[in-house]
């Protein structure tokens, strides 16, 4: 009797060993797993602080970029630099393909002139996306050492950053008055077992002030639109807009006339289907409906509508 007690002991301590050898390689891998992703989360916490800030301190410094700018003589204007401040590589390669795709439209017959528009949209935002690109890697010697600055102290290493993308404002023609960036960050450790590593994307954007626009007639059409009255925004629906739904604005100008519609979102312009040049019926009422997409960032945002000539007008919306 004594003798089967001892056995029945054994035979529980052995299968307590067994289920400890079992389980202990899981509780570490859970341990590891905890590890990993307290980390992960202190460091996307971290980029994107350090984003936002940088973005801010390099935005404060575009009206005094601007001004300066705005002093060059003549002869430089046309040079290397002039058209870096007069157009970015990004706004330059974007208004390109616009060019090109609306001359190329306008002579083909319906549907295909609707095709080309459509295709010139998608073209539009691969060559602006390609230009922000390369700028991004021109940046990364102004933006690195802010990440790092900014960042949480010791957490951000400025190996591991990248600036994937850099969207900049035209400072002298004054159009798109956003800083935008997006940063990679290769996490330094794999994650477990699967050995793979782990990239975290941050975004940051900010307005800047670049002063204001050039005066009516400045670009040489003041005379020709001086007796036309400035286009009147009549109707926005939904109100306030709803991410994921269609909206809808309405405008009256001038018969036949043709006018462009900017959609400025906290993330920079929008670059939405149906969003751009329209063309007045002959009564001079004018539409456009598009899509506000679901990642639209609640808050008050702006619109602008502007003709050829220059004449416009603008109101604030909501997003809800």
């Amino acid at each position: 009797m004594l003798r089967y007690f001892f056995k029945i002991i054994r035979d529980r301590r052995a299968s307590i060993t067994l289920e400890a050898a079992l389980l202990l390689p899981m509780v570490l891998l859970l341990f590891l797993f905890f590890i990993f992703m307290i980390q992960a989360a202190v460091i996307s916490t971290s980029l994107q602080s350090a984003a936002i800030n940088a973005v801010k301190q390099v935005a404060a410094h575009m009206y005094p970029i601007s001004l300066a700018a705005n002093q060059l003589p003549d002869s430089t204007e046309h040079g290397t630099a002039g058209k870096w401040l007069s157009k970015p590589p990004a706004m330059t390669m974007k208004m390109a393909v616009r060019e090109f795709g609306s001359r190329f439209g306008d002579a083909m017959p319906e549907p295909i002139k609707d095709w080309v528009q459509d295709g010139t949209e998608w073209a539009e935002r691969q060559a602006e996306a390609a230009g922000e690109r390369g700028q991004g890697r021109i940046g990364e010697a102004v933006f690195k050492p802010l990440m790092t600055r900014y960042g949480i102290q010791g957490v951000l290493q400025e190996e591991r950053i990248r600036i994937t993308h850099l969207k900049l404002p035209d400072i002298i023609k004054k159009e798109e008055p956003y800083v935008a960036i997006e940063v990679a960050y290769d996490l330094p450790m794999r994650v477990p077992f699967l050995m793979k590593r782990v990239t975290i994307v941050s975004r940051a954007s900010e307005r800047v002030w670049v002063g204001d626009g050039p005066p009516p007639g400045a670009d040489g059409t003041g005379d020709e639109g001086k007796d036309k009255s400035v286009p009147v925004l009549v109707s926005l629906t939904p109100e306030p807009l709803l991410p994921g739904r269609k909206a809808k604005l309405t405008a009256r100008v001038e018969p036949n006339e043709r006018v462009e519609l900017i959609v400025f979102y906290k993330s920079g312009q929008s670059q939405a289907k149906h969003v751009g040049w329209a063309v007045a019926d002959t009564d001079g009422n004018i539409f456009w409906e598009w899509h506000v997409s679901g990642n639209t960032t609640s808050g008050a945002w702006r619109l602008v509508v502007k003709t050829e000539d220059g004449r416009s007008a603008e109101r604030m919306f909501t997003v809800k």
